[in-house]
């Protein structure tokens, strides 16, 4: 018997005290923090509130305060981890006017965030499928995954330098960049070699920037000939 409170998710606005203060917000944070060290050694079956508020080192009353169930700081996890990958993506990506260099740069920037963030990416993928598996919790996995192509999305177009990619094509670049890095973390996780791996981000990059090279065709005009 399990000391976790199923109780219908939310979301996580809804959790917590109603008037959120500096320190309910360092104490969140605090629990969160401890739920995903509580997650990447303990696997998300094992890991129960008591175990999260013994991680987080507080009461479990003081987490059930702040947070209504299990389900909540879970959620609340994977919210942590979309925002700490956007934001890493952002710092590592260096701005370019060429298309074809921020589309290596992006995917490399993505593959070496994975290579560091094993355990999270074990992490990432429990809660994914929970999220989906938990009624009232699918739209986040639904977030996520707008929120990683946004993330793509907004680096490809270089903050809007980028007017030679329409907003329709910079989207599906985006979903085929996620659709190749999703996939060879998979691989990663099943005993990919480190070399193998390297080599698909490269071929990955190959494909993506002949896809860019494809829409920068289709979405060229002829110039006009002047009149004499």
């Amino acid at each position: 018997m399990t000391d976790d409170r199923r109780t219908e998710p939310a979301a996580p606005d809804e959790h917590g005290p109603s008037r959120p203060t500096a320190k309910s917000a360092e104490t969140r944070a605090r629990i969160v923090a401890g739920a995903l060290r509580a997650l990447e050694t303990h696997g998300l079956s094992q890991t129960t509130t008591r175990r999260i508020a013994e991680e987080s080192d507080i009461r479990l009353a003081t987490l059930h305060y702040h947070f209504s169930s299990k389900e909540a700081v879970l959620l609340a996890v994977l919210e942590m981890m979309i925002d700490d990958m956007t934001a890493t993506l952002t710092a590592r990506t260096r701005s370019s006017d060429a298309l074809d260099a921020r589309i290596a740069d992006i995917l490399r920037a993505s593959w070496s965030y994975v290579e560091q963030t094993r355990a999270k990416q074990i992490v990432q993928y429990e809660l994914t499928l929970y999220a989906v598996r938990t009624k009232g919790c699918e739209w986040l996995a639904a977030r996520q995954y707008q929120a990683y192509v946004g993330a793509y999305v907004d680096l490809l177009s270089g903050g809007g330098a980028s007017p030679e990619l329409a907003a329709a094509d910079a989207e599906d670049l985006a979903r085929l960049m996620l659709a190749g890095i999703d996939g060879l973390i998979l691989q990663s996780l099943a005993g990919a070699s480190e070399c193998d791996l390297r080599a698909s981000v490269d071929a990955l990059t190959v494909g993506v920037q002949a896809r860019a090279a494809r829409c920068a065709t289709r979405g060229a005009r002829p110039k006009r000939i002047a009149a004499a």
